[in-house]
């Protein structure tokens, strides 16, 4: 080997010894986004506002499913279900008929609060006085300790929650007064027990303001503790349905509104949680 090669030979060894390992490349990976699952929850108007709060802070917590609320009544709610049109339904009021498969828990407790006038100063009525005042028996409010007048009866439609409960605890075979005002929702019932001193309805007890004053029923006061013990004559539960038991992106939101963080916020709009 002459000089010349061999110094050749030494200067690429040495060029060989001082380069860096080189670093595999990474390949360009192209990533799908993550899929929208999207659940249609129907509810009735008196549940409406407490829904949109349940639905936007769940959408944050569960950027992948999207929550398309409807408003239906409570009988066309289940109609929805049962067609298949909604995956999921909130309820006050379960009535018959009910889909055969259709699957229900409950959410939270409520209760129906009998209202009047806050100047009026009927202490409270029994279960038969509040039917006897419904079917339009009652020609003055003051042999029961109330102001001097006739009662103004104002009632919900027919295909209302409040007014099936209303129907099924307090009512059984009688029926409301056909002079009975109407009130189509939650806002108007409150605005016209509100505006008239002889006026008497009914809503949830979530849904109570200063306007309007709540009777006790029984003897019993619609409290919240006695709501969540039972005690209030006309507690109820609301529920949630489902056809068949729920599953996937339904099942998840079920199982988030009966968790901690659903709990709370059901509570916050004024209804009483599943536990304490």
């Amino acid at each position: 080997m002459n000089g010349r090669r061999a110094w050749g030979l030494m200067w690429v060894a040495l060029l060989a010894g001082c380069a860096a390992p080189l670093s595999p490349v990474t390949p360009l990976v192209e990533t799908a986004s993550t899929p929208v699952e999207t659940v249609r929850v129907v509810c009735p108007e008196s549940l409406a506002g407490t829904l949109t709060v349940l639905a936007s802070t769940y959408q944050r917590v569960e950027p992948t499913t999207q929550l398309v609320v409807v408003q239906r009544a409570d009988p066309l709610a289940l109609e929805l279900l049962a067609r298949g049109d909604a995956d999921v339904a909130l309820l006050t009021w379960l009535g018959e008929p009910r889909p055969a498969e259709l699957w229900t828990t409950p959410l939270a407790h409520d209760g129906l609060a009998v209202i009047v006038h806050p100047q009026n100063g009927l202490p409270g009525l029994t279960l038969g006085q509040l039917r006897e005042l419904f079917q339009g028996r009652a020609e003055d409010w003051a042999v029961w300790g109330g102001l001097p007048g006739s009662p103004q009866i104002i009632s919900r439609e027919e295909s209302a929650g409040d007014f099936a409960f209303l129907q099924a605890r307090v009512m059984g075979e009688a029926q409301v007064t056909l002079t009975a005002l109407v009130a189509p929702t939650t806002e108007a019932m409150l605005a016209q027990v509100a505006a008239e001193q002889l006026a008497v309805g009914y809503l949830s007890v979530a849904h109570l303001t200063p306007q309007v004053r709540a009777l006790a029923i029984e003897g019993v006061p619609p409290a919240p503790e006695m709501i969540a013990a039972g005690h209030y004559p006309l507690s109820r539960d609301l529920y949630v349905a489902t056809l068949g038991e729920p599953q996937n992106a339904t099942r998840a939101f079920i199982q988030w509104l009966l968790g901690p963080e659903g709990q709370a916020l059901i509570a916050a709009q004024g209804f009483q949680p599943l536990s304490p």
